[in-house]
Formats: C-alpha cells, sequence, structure tokens
C-alpha cells in the first residue's frame, strides 16, 4: 500500500519563529499529531526541543541548521508525538518522572486497522476524525506501513525543576509542569521571555491531563509567570504571547473546576 503513497523528501518543514528560534513540522501526518519541534541555536551547544512523531528522519532537518558541534535534546513530556526523533540525538534529556514513557512510549501505528488501544478515543477527544493512514506521505521507498511503530529512547540525563540548559550565550531553566504528564516540563529563558510550553499549555486546541490536580496548579504557575514572558513556544498549534498565556489559562482552570 505505501506504493499508492508518494515519497515526501524533505519530511519536515521548517520557519523561523523570531529571536533565532526555527519551527519545525511534519506537513505529511494526520492533522491531529502534527506536533512543534523548536531549534534554538548557541555559542557552545544547539537546543532542540521536542521530537515529533519518528516517522522520518528529524536529524537532517536538524543539521541543516546547527551552528555548534553539541546539541542538547529536551523533550518536554514522554508522549509518542513528542518524543519519536528523540533516539536520533547523543545528548537526551527528559524530566525523570517521564523516563518510563519515553523509553517505551504509546505504541502509535500508521494503519487504523494497527491502531493501539485507545487510539480511536483520542480522536474522539479533540473531535477529530479517525484516518485510515495518519500519514499523507511516505519518507522513503519501500517505507514500511504495517511495521512502523513509535521508537522510543533511553533518556542520557535526567531533569528536574531548576536545572538549567546552557548554551553558552542562551540559558534555559527547567520547569516542572505536570498534570499532562507526570514529567510535563516547560523550558523558560528569563532574559528574552521565551517560554517552551510542551503540551502544559497551548492555543487554539483542547488541553489534556492525566492528573487534574496538578493540571490546575501548573496551569496557575504560568499564569502567574505572564509579567515575565513575551512569547510562548508551544507543543502544538501557533506560538503566542503573554495576554493569550493567561486567557487560555484562566480557560481552562475554569473548564478543571467544573471537571
Amino acid at each position: 500500500m505505501s506504493a499508492d503513497l508518494p515519497v515526501a523528501h524533505p519530511w519536515f518543514r521548517a520557519e523561523d519563529a523570531g529571536e533565532g528560534v526555527t519551527r519545525l513540522w511534519e506537513p505529511h501526518v494526520d492533522d491531529l499529531l502534527v506536533s512543534n519541534v523548536w531549534h534554538v541555536p548557541g555559542r557552545d551547544a544547539d537546543l532542540v526541543v521536542d521530537f515529533a512523531n519518528g516517522i522520518g528522519p528529524l536529524r537532517p532537518a536538524v543539521d541543516v541548521l546547527v551552528g555548534s558541534d553539541a546539541v542538547i535534546a529536551v523533550a518536554t513530556h514522554g508522549h509518542f508525538d513528542h518524543v519519536g526523533s528523540l533516539h536520533e540525538f547523543g545528548d537526551r534529556r527528559v524530566h525523570r518522572d517521564d523516563v518510563a514513557m519515553t523509553r517505551a512510549p504509546y505504541p502509535m501505528r500508521i494503519r487504523r486497522r494497527d491502531f493501539p488501544e485507545g487510539a480511536e478515543e483520542m480522536f474522539a477527544y479533540y473531535g477529530a476524525p479517525v484516518p485510515e493512514l495518519i500519514v499523507r506521505a511516505i519518507p522513503s521507498p519501500g517505507f514500511d506501513l504495517g511495521g512502523w511503530v513509535t521508537p522510543g529512547a533511553e533518556p542520557t540525563t535526567l531533569l528536574d525543576e531548576g536545572d538549567v540548559i546552557d548554551l553558552g550565550d542562551r540559558r534555559f531553566t527547567v520547569l516542572h509542569t505536570p498534570g499532562h504528564t507526570a514529567g510535563s516540563a516547560c523550558l523558560f529563558e528569563e532574559a528574552t521571555g521565551t517560554l517552551f510550553s510542551g503540551d502544559a499549555v497551548y492555543v487554539d486546541a483542547a488541553l489534556s491531563w492525566d492528573d487534574a490536580e496538578a493540571m490546575a496548579t501548573s496551569l496557575e504557575r504560568l499564569r502567574a509567570m505572564a509579567p515575565q514572558v513575551r512569547r510562548v513556544h508551544a507543543g502544538h498549534e501557533r506560538s503566542f504571547d503573554a495576554p493569550e498565556l493567561v486567557s487560555t489559562c484562566e480557560t481552562w482552570l475554569r473548564r478543571l473546576e467544573r471537571a
């Protein structure tokens, strides 16, 4: 069946997100599964935040951008659509509470008939139609639609609240923001007000959580940070500013109160 799909090269697209940040994404996967990969160049090391689904290789798209021999790969959490290409990098970091799901993420499959338990419920939660295939193209000739499953990765560094990702000329602090997952984490650069929020908060789509109480606490924390924040680069959808961070957090806090 893969012969009926076009081969897409390159697999990732990239766009300038401002202030040295580049957004990469997979345009050939189902819309629900499109997630953001972020690249930040540094003097001593480059930073990559989140790793999409792992269907096609990410590293070639990143290598075009890197200005350093060192690349620090940070997954904001262990969900399958954020750790798929993490294994392609040597320096792999994730919060310690998401280590297990990073090693063995939810085993997403390409074909609907192969979907693992819970996949169709996931599409229903977000109000999205269930596709027969989660791709509209393949990354290489002969790609095995039936054999592919989300790759896992062994983290090389476990992150905690307050850890610093030091690029030499840019420094990002780890903020543990559980709720979406136990180890959900954000990265915050105080000097520029740049926040990488993963799936702790994003706009234009429904949020989800494993722990409602922890999610509410994390949203309250992020709302309180708004005076320090200039730009939020999230795990899904578009980037946004501090006023929208506040309004989004407040919207979902109200929903959590009613849940």
